[in-house]
């Protein structure tokens, strides 16, 4: 059986590593952008789909660049479309219902599929 993420969940493990390098946490980040706690947090476990302006909005906040997000998000769907036992989907293509790799199990699968291109 095939394990599935989303191209959002990608984006929001990104935005986690990020908020966690600079010590900021949620609570504070999320009043920042003008959002509330849980939101922030679907966004960031790939609950939710980040829109194009909350990742503005965020990325604002924590002083980085939305490009950089986005290209990391994209080196990790290079790395998981390698593999065949995970498959990137969109939100919209993956739809209710389906198991969805998200959080840290995200993270736990880039840091394996990266560790293997050294």
């Amino acid at each position: 059986m095939n394990q599935l993420v989303t191209y959002s969940s990608l984006v929001g493990y990104e935005l986690e590593k990020l908020r966690l390098k600079r010590s900021i946490d949620q609570a504070e980040l999320a009043a920042a952008c003008g959002m509330s706690q849980p939101v922030l947090s679907r966004l960031e476990r790939g609950k939710a789909s980040i829109s194009i302006d909350q990742l503005f909005v965020i990325c604002q906040a924590l002083r980085i660049s939305a490009v950089d997000v986005v290209a990391n998000a994209t080196a990790a769907v290079s790395a998981i479309k390698a593999e065949e036992t995970v498959q990137v989907k969109t939100t919209k293509e993956v739809g209710t219902g389906a198991a969805l790799l998200t959080g840290a199990a995200v993270g736990a699968v880039l840091g394996i599929l990266l560790s293997k291109k050294k």
